[in-house]
């Protein structure tokens, strides 16, 4: 009987590891399951101040996401520590980088939208439509892109200043383009069965459908850190081994 509910046991192991990634989105949804409800309410009424506060949220989803990364590769992939104590620790520490990173990447999008309106590059009868306009415009969208799948797992790691994180992650692009490719399609994937399945919940008019994708994040990033951890490694520091009382050597938790 011992065995069975031993934390050794295989199926226990399993199971621990599934509570992990649904707590994990779960508190990572708090920054998402709003802003899907007051696009959903917009959806239906307009926008309206109370749409607009659901919204907010969204600000620190760039702590967030560094934050999930972290937990992802450190607890649910390495079996250490705790989801809740962890998440915590990196979104604070990481709050003022991730959010000043998000908060201009978000700038730079909705300019780059505003101007593709303006500029009619999205519309067939504009005489601005196809030509080099629509391909810079893409380029630009693409890499601004694949910057923002490197930054947050190398903010999560490394301690750097902003710019730093952004070059590297800018480099990291190009020098693991597949490892991005990979990461790109994965974070696709996730946002595809988000979009349907909002999709389907105004379709008949049931927000909480949105539920059944509230494991999403925890999974799809999890899965994520086999390319990206790949990349990490090596360019981690080479830190001097330190032992302990009995000898043993310490390792930090990404080296096990």
């Amino acid at each position: 009987m011992s065995r069975i509910f031993s934390l050794d046991n295989p199926v226990v192991v399993v199971l621990t590891k599934i509570f992990d990634v649904i707590w994990l989105s779960l508190l990572y949804s708090v920054f998402i399951i709003p802003e899907l409800f007051g696009i959903f309410m917009a959806a239906k009424d307009g926008w309206n101040v109370l749409n607009i506060i659901l919204c907010l949220p969204a600000l620190g989803l760039g702590a967030a996401t560094t934050a999930l990364y972290y937990v992802s590769a450190k607890v649910i992939r390495k079996s250490q520590s705790y989801v809740w104590r962890e998440f915590k620790k990196s979104f604070l520490l990481n709050f003022r980088q991730s959010t000043i990173y998000w908060v201009v990447v978000l700038c730079i999008y909705f300019l780059l939208a505003w101007n593709v309106n303006y500029l009619g590059l999205n519309n067939p009868d504009s005489a601005n439509f196809g030509g080099y306009l629509p391909a810079i415009y893409m380029t630009m969208i693409i890499l601004m892109v694949a910057v923002t799948l490197n930054v947050f797992p190398i903010i999560s790691r490394f301690d750097n200043k902003l710019m730093t994180s952004v070059k590297f992650a800018l480099y990291c692009c190009f020098r693991h383009f597949l490892h991005t490719l990979a990461i790109f399609l994965l974070v696709s994937m996730g946002i595809y069965v988000i979009y349907m399945t909002y999709d389907f919940a105004v379709t008949v008019n049931a927000p909480m459908l949105l539920a059944f994708t509230i494991f999403l994040p925890g999974l799809i990033c999890w899965l994520i850190t086999f390319p990206m951890e790949h990349v990490l490694k090596k360019y981690q520091p080479k830190n001097e081994d330190k032992v302990d009382s009995e000898g043993h050597t310490i390792k930090m938790w990404y080296e096990e």
